[in-house]
């Protein structure tokens, strides 16, 4: 279970040198076609963090086509992570495990302010009494790798505005948030898909983690997730995502998933605006916002698979002679 103390730094070897602890922050406009995320990456063991905004208009297929980008390496990082204001002009205030105030002061005449209140608790994959699948997994290691070791999701409402290159969108969404802590290699980061989708009509939010082998298959099968509905959280325990990728990029999908209450969902999507996001060098990410449809309803959430540079060069034309 995920307690206060979770939203701060969590106590590690003080020689793992690749120890990363993140926070994500995404929101979208539906209606308009934008999306866009703030990541802070911290390494607590070397003293750094690197912090990530990007906004995207429309489906595009080339990192510089995003509406707007701001990478920052190796900057000095904050104390703790309740309340921090970073060298990039990312500052976050952490008023509960749930409840979060966002601003971001960059260039190009671009602000970003937004608070996040989480509409239910923060779901803990490693923790057997609520997930599902880690309760069938303890014997058996964890699936994810240990990147994702320590890791919670939570939808959240997602409420303010963005002023990108002097236009002002407003922000009004429901979108998983996330804060992660465990070894994080930048080379060998294993490839896996990470998606959610919100459902107004029926206060409905689907979350979920896959293992992906983008080169290899179009069939991802689930490791983690959930359903929340009204509030209340039920873990998936199994689940499928049939997906359609340009190159490496998500632009439609059928996904398939079962919790625990045996309750079933297939949701169909296709994206309407993101694109490549190159976390690290030596990691890309193919992130989209999703427009599922359930049933007669709509919903709307991100979707990202990421792969590393290595894994891509292995199954490159080169490689393949």
């Amino acid at each position: 279970m995920i307690q206060d103390a979770d939203i701060d730094f969590h106590p590690t070897d003080p020689d793992q040198h690749d120890w990363a602890e993140t926070n994500y922050f995404a929101f979208f406009n539906a209606e308009l076609g934008i999306c866009g995320h703030l990541q802070a990456l911290f390494r607590p063991n070397l003293g750094v963090v690197m912090t990530d905004v990007r906004i995207w208009r429309g489906l595009v297929n080339r990192s510089w086509d995003a509406l707007y980008v701001a990478n920052h390496h190796h900057q000095p990082m904050s104390k703790s992570l309740r309340r921090y204001t970073l060298p990039s002009g990312l500052s976050v205030e952490a008023l509960s495990v749930r409840d979060y105030r966002v601003d971001y002061l960059g260039t190009d005449e671009t602000e970003i302010h937004f608070d996040v209140r989480g509409i239910m608790p923060p779901y803990d994959i490693a923790d057997p009494e609520m997930d599902p699948v880690t309760r069938r997994q303890m014997d058996g290691g964890f699936v994810l790798g240990e990147a994702y070791r320590g890791h919670w999701d939570m939808h959240a409402r997602v409420t303010g505005e963005i002023r990108c290159r002097g236009e002002t969108f407003p922000i009004d969404c429901v979108q998983v948030m996330d804060h992660s802590w465990g070894p994080r290699t930048e080379t060998e980061l294993p490839a896996m898909m990470w998606l959610g989708s919100y459902f107004p009509e029926r206060d409905l939010a689907v979350h979920a983690f896959f293992p992906a082998d983008p080169a290899a298959s179009d069939t991802l099968s689930l490791a983690h997730g959930y359903i929340c509905e009204g509030g209340k959280v039920t873990g998936l325990t199994g689940g499928q995502l049939k997906l359609t990728r340009l190159e490496y990029q998500p632009i439609a999908g059928i996904w398939e998933v079962e919790d625990a209450d045996g309750r079933r969902l297939t949701l169909y999507g296709a994206a309407i605006a993101g694109g490549p996001w190159p976390v690290y060098p030596s990691v890309d990410v193919g992130i989209s916002l999703m427009r599922w449809t359930l049933g007669g309803d709509v919903g709307h959430g991100l979707a990202m698979e990421n792969s590393a540079m290595a894994y891509r060069v292995r199954h490159g034309a080169a490689a393949r002679g």
